[in-house]
């Protein structure tokens, strides 16, 4: 019963996720953007990490930044639209 719900939900699945590299025509608004919402962290992360020390707070651990600049990497890596 597994193998027949698993067939039949990657056939509805292969119509509905496109799995293709394309040629970035797409536009899409920048609030959209993985790669920004990203950055946008980082920076907010960084912030907190210069005024914690300020007001007393727990520093963040600097794993934290390389997950955060893996991640931006691989947004970019892996983007398909262009932000317009």
């Amino acid at each position: 019963m597994k193998t027949l719900f698993a067939k039949l939900l990657g056939r509805y699945l292969k119509g509905k996720i496109v799995l293709e590299e394309g040629p970035m025509d797409d536009k899409k608004k920048w609030w959209k953007s993985r790669s920004i919402w990203t950055g946008v962290v980082a920076v907010v992360i960084a912030g907190y990490n210069a005024a914690s020390s300020s007001f007393g707070l727990p520093p963040v651990p600097e794993w934290v930044f390389a997950i955060l600049g893996t991640l931006g990497i691989y947004t970019r890596v892996t983007t398909t639209t262009k932000i317009g």
